[in-house]
């Protein structure tokens, strides 16, 4: 079974409120919207101009996911 590219990423912030906050911080880090496991391994890398593409599999429940990465310049 064959799966297409679907354009699934999850965009991570840093937490607002300190850790002994009383708050829960939310999760940083990339984690799966099927499984919410957060071990991935990267299948496929795109580059393309200002940005590289990559194809992460879940290795828990094998969804996948496309993350967006933005290149920054070497100067």
């Amino acid at each position: 079974m064959s799966r297409k590219f679907d354009a699934n990423w999850v965009q991570v912030d840093a937490p607002d409120a300190p850790a002994g906050a009383g708050v829960a911080a939310p999760s940083v880090g990339l984690e799966c919207p099927t499984c919410g496991c957060r071990h991935f391994e990267t299948v496929e890398t795109r580059p393309r101009p200002g940005i590289i593409l990559r194809r992460k599999q879940c290795r828990h429940c094998g969804h996948r996911v496309t993350t967006r990465e933005r290149v920054l310049s070497a100067k």
